[in-house]
């Protein structure tokens, strides 16, 4: 398969001139009028060069069209040498063009580029019958042999430089393999120092953002750390480890071309902070590490990790998007916690890590930085077949009109118990599933498991019961949740308006573009939306305005303290108030006292949740104890 296009090549003017000396040379010593070099086109036929002798009729760069019987065209044709010594006297050239050019003798050899495709011919021609001596034809072959050669170097020339456009092309798409890429490059291009200088770039400095890279770090702090091991040095030396916590959720809802911004801005906002004596680096991904030497390295540290959160907090202004940024950082020194570059790294990540898990903004490492994080990985493992070994479930808590006391429904709450670990807390695995990506699969594990109870519940109820499902940022994301939800809904026949979705502020902050949609689309399904924790968020009255929601649900912070808070008594006046003149339903989370229950029958709020009612529990003791019994049961 060709893959040169040989009529896209130009032929320099000092070849032409060559071959201009040649035509000239071979009709002086043939004593001929016209010699000529001829180019042959999809439909024409070229004079590329004409000798500069008498009795030429031939002009350069004179077309004539293919088809009509030319001799050069029958040396193209036939890939052989033609010689005609008298068109006169030959009927098959009756027709021929060249004759009425006064040419009637002609030899001509095919001219061929190195794949076999044709470029012209050169040829003789006299106005006389000639039959050529053998020293033409042999003058003749041997500037066909020297201008093929010419057409030879013009092609592997043009090869080559096909070669390097693909090579430059692989090199921008494909930067993460650039050592592989750079032998490749070093076999068919050994001269190619522009792409010698890049490579040796992208080598020490992130493709992206223009600061070091991992490769970089590391040589960078072992220089550092060996000063310090020869004495060089008397300043400690400490990796400030920088991560994104949302960035994928940044990525997910604008994409990887916002996503590529957004870590240009903070790799420059990063170098403005920065003093000359740090060195920063993007280490992977949404991944940013400092290295600090001083004296009093850890409080130097702590002291510039707040500094440069200071410099990252403003909004990210990208394409009409204002993205905030959500970090954690770890700080590793040595030589306590390490001596060596890759190891430090390490442990500055583990401490970054750790910072996510105990939703901290920095972690300094600790001998149980890492165990913890060992832990967690354990957990992880054990999390992906978790459900595969049937050891989730979800227990119902019920949801109490504070005035009659009877049940209005129930929330669904996911419980984990592993044979080996124990019951583990939602809070230690529900932020790994999001992690890894499996909240979506336990997310619609839940959906349908309580639609399904739900409907086994109304048909045992004698009143609408509703049931109340928490959704996680990552699956309101998922472009999937809505068709799913229609899906169930229609599968098990369960009124919509018997279903509540619960979500929380942070679902909004990490999808704000997406959520106002997303919103409208699952109350066209006819089901209710409350937003939970309602005053722990810094915009939650801000969100009330933009979105519309059924329910709030007062944050267990407002409820605990009534009995011995005046003020909290006043904030949960404000907002049953409040709520009432949006024409909201309003239910208070954690309830455990008769004072706190009589509060909320007196201030007129709805429904109640809490341990006063009742914990946690599965689905059959929620029957027996819910649906079993009247409203008296439940008044004690």
């Amino acid at each position: 398969m060709k893959d040169t296009n040989t009529q896209s090549i130009e032929i320099p003017d000092q070849m032409l001139r060559g071959w201009q000396q040649t035509v000239d040379l071979i009709a002086e010593l043939s004593a001929i009028p016209a010699s000529l070099i001829m180019r042959i086109h999809p439909h024409e036929i070229e004079v590329f060069a004409s000798s500069q002798t008498e009795g030429n009729p031939y002009e350069q760069h004179e077309m004539a069209e293919l088809g009509n019987g030319l001799y050069c065209e029958t040396v193209v044709n036939t890939c052989a040498e033609l010689l005609v010594a008298d068109a006169l006297a030959d009927p098959d050239w009756d027709n021929n063009p060249d004759i009425k050019l006064g040419m009637i003798s002609y030899c001509g050899l095919p001219l061929n580029w190195p794949d076999e495709t044709p470029f012209g011919t050169i040829c003789m021609l006299d106005s006389r019958e000639n039959r050529y001596s053998p020293r033409s034809r042999q003058l003749l072959e041997r500037f066909q042999s020297s201008i093929e050669a010419d057409l030879a170097t013009l092609y592997q020339q043009r090869k080559l430089e096909h070669a390097n456009e693909k090579l430059e092309q692989r090199v921008r798409q494909r930067t993460q393999q650039l050592e592989r890429l750079n032998q490749q490059l070093c076999r068919e291009i050994d001269h190619r120092t522009s792409i010698e200088r890049t490579l040796a770039y992208n080598r020490e400095f992130d493709a992206l953002t223009g600061i070091a890279n991992r490769f970089s770090l590391v040589d960078y702090l072992t220089h550092q750390l060996q000063r310090h091991t020869d004495g060089d040095a008397a300043e400690e030396t400490a990796v400030l480890y920088i991560g994104v916590r949302n960035f994928k959720s940044i990525n997910d809802s604008y994409g990887y071309v916002v996503g590529d911004k957004v870590l240009l801005e903070i790799a420059s906002r990063l170098c403005k902070s920065l003093a000359a004596e740090h060195f920063v680096a993007r280490t992977t991904g949404d991944e940013f590490a400092v290295v600090i030497s001083a004296e009093a390295v850890t409080d130097q540290a702590l002291q510039l990790q707040q500094q440069l959160f200071q410099a990252l907090a403003p909004v990210i202004s990208i394409y009409g998007h204002g993205i905030s940024l959500l970090l954690n950082a770890g700080v590793a020194v040595a030589p306590s916690d390490s001596d060596d570059a890759a190891a430090l790294i390490q442990k500055a990540s583990a401490a970054m890590s750790a910072s996510k898990e105990q939703e901290q903004s920095c972690c300094l490492y600790n001998a149980g930085t890492l165990s913890a994080i060992e832990d967690r990985y354990q957990l992880e493992t054990h999390l992906v077949d978790a459900l595969k070994n049937h050891q989730m479930a979800l227990h119902y808590q019920p949801l109490i009109c504070t005035r009659t006391k009877q049940v209005l429904g129930a929330e669904a709450l996911l419980r984990w118990h592993h044979p080996e670990l124990g019951n583990i807390p939602p809070d230690r695995f529900i932020p790994l599933a999001e992690r890894n990506g499996q909240i979506i699969e336990i997310g619609n594990f839940v959906l349908r498991q309580a639609i399904e109870q739900a409907v086994q519940w109304q048909a045992m109820a004698r009143f609408p019961l509703r049931i109340a499902i928490n959704i996680s940022p990552v699956q309101f994301r998922d472009g999937q949740l809505v068709g799913h939800i229609q899906q169930l809904l229609q599968c098990y026949r369960l009124d919509p308006e018997l279903l509540e979705l619960e979500i929380t502020e942070g679902v909004l902050l990490q999808a704000e573009h997406q959520a106002e949609q997303r919103l409208l689309e699952l109350r066209r399904l006819g089901l209710r939306v409350s937003l939970d924790d309602f005053g722990t968020g810094y915009s939650s009255l801000s969100y009330l305005q933009r979105y519309a929601f059924d329910t709030l649900k007062i944050d267990r912070s407002f409820i605990s303290n009534l009995e011995n808070s005046a003020r909290d008594k006043e904030l949960v006046r404000g907002i049953l108030a409040f709520a009432r003149s949006l024409n909201l339903h309003v239910v208070a989370e954690g309830v455990e006292t008769p004072a706190q229950d009589h509060f909320l029958a007196a201030e007129q709020c709805e429904c109640g949740q809490g341990y006063l009612y009742g914990k946690p529990m599965p689905a059959a003791q929620f029957t027996a104890q819910f649906l079993s019994c009247g409203p008296e049961d439940l008044a004690g």
